[in-house]
């Protein structure tokens, strides 16, 4: 279903959201001798969000970006108003938004009217992403996804940090690119891709989050190390290195350091889960505890 199409949205609450129009004078102004040329672009002008999802992902796909999230109620949820005006509406955001990703606007306005068929899509998207389903909660979340549509990060609330609070977190993760990957000595694989390399017994299944995770739940026949210890690397010395190592964490961050960890220890075959077992998990994959 088609949600929208690709459209320039302000993001924040409509009392923040009027800006001064162009001066009547311009719009009489002489033609430019050169009509065939688009203006420019400049860092001044608004980012670009859509409220498509598929029509996001197939632009993250063609251009090698990230797509982003925003989930949020734009007129009545301060945090969600605050984090728009504090992150979002930031020079150093749209710097790194051009760059990296494909924003979706996902808005849940009480006080503005809302088309009906977008409303039912957002909600959707709600359920998918598993954001409560009280009216009131869940807000703002955001969620990053690679190319193949997978979650690599998610996070819900804003405690009024700024840039600073939510930018490194979305460089760590958009920074697991492919090309990224292989230079620190891994390889990055699609969730369905790692699934078939995890049903060969041969490839070790390596979970390097802490035992307290592993033990509430994990993928079949996964060998637990946790990345945080003081001993991973002795002990991540001490394992086959001719073997196929397939490693995750949570969500991707942990297991990023660990295939460096082990790059340096010069294990040749290692593949990284960017989702993460709460990719596994939403995909409904097989969990043991």
């Amino acid at each position: 279903m088609r949600i929208g199409t690709l459209q320039v949205m302000p993001l924040v609450a409509c009392c923040w959201w009027l800006v001064a129009l162009p001066a009547t004078e311009a719009q009489s102004a002489e033609p430019s001798a050169v009509t065939n040329q688009p203006p420019a672009k400049t860092q001044s002008e608004p980012l670009a969000w859509t409220t498509d999802l598929q029509q996001a992902l197939s632009h993250a796909k063609t251009d090698g970006k990230f797509v982003l999230l925003y989930f949020h109620g734009s007129d009545w949820c301060p945090p969600c108003v605050e984090m728009q005006h504090q992150v979002f509406d930031s020079p150093e955001f749209a710097q790194y938004a051009r760059r990296r990703l494909v924003l979706v606007d996902i808005d849940f306005p009480e006080k503005t009217k809302q088309d009906a068929q977008l409303r039912q899509a957002n909600l959707a998207l709600k359920t998918r992403f598993n954001l409560s389903h009280d009216p009131g909660e869940g807000f703002p979340t955001i969620a990053l996804l690679n190319t193949a549509g997978e979650t690599v990060f998610q996070e819900t609330g804003y405690s009024g940090g700024g840039i600073a609070e939510v930018l490194p977190a979305l460089q760590r993760h958009t920074g697991t690119s492919d090309k990224a990957a292989q230079a620190a000595g891994f390889k990055n694989l699609g969730l369905e891709e790692f699934s078939k390399m995890a049903a060969d017994r041969q490839n070790v299944i390596l979970d390097v989050r802490t035992a307290r995770e592993f033990q509430a739940g994990h993928i079949q026949g996964a060998v637990n190390l946790d990345v945080t210890a003081l001993d991973f690397e002795t002990k991540a010395a001490a394992l086959d290195k001719s073997k196929i190592y397939l490693v995750h964490c949570a969500s991707g961050i942990r297991s990023v350091k660990a295939c460096e960890k082990l790059a340096r220890l010069d294990f040749p075959n290692l593949y990284n889960l960017p989702g993460g077992f709460k990719a596994w998990v939403r995909a409904g994959k097989p969990v043991e505890k």
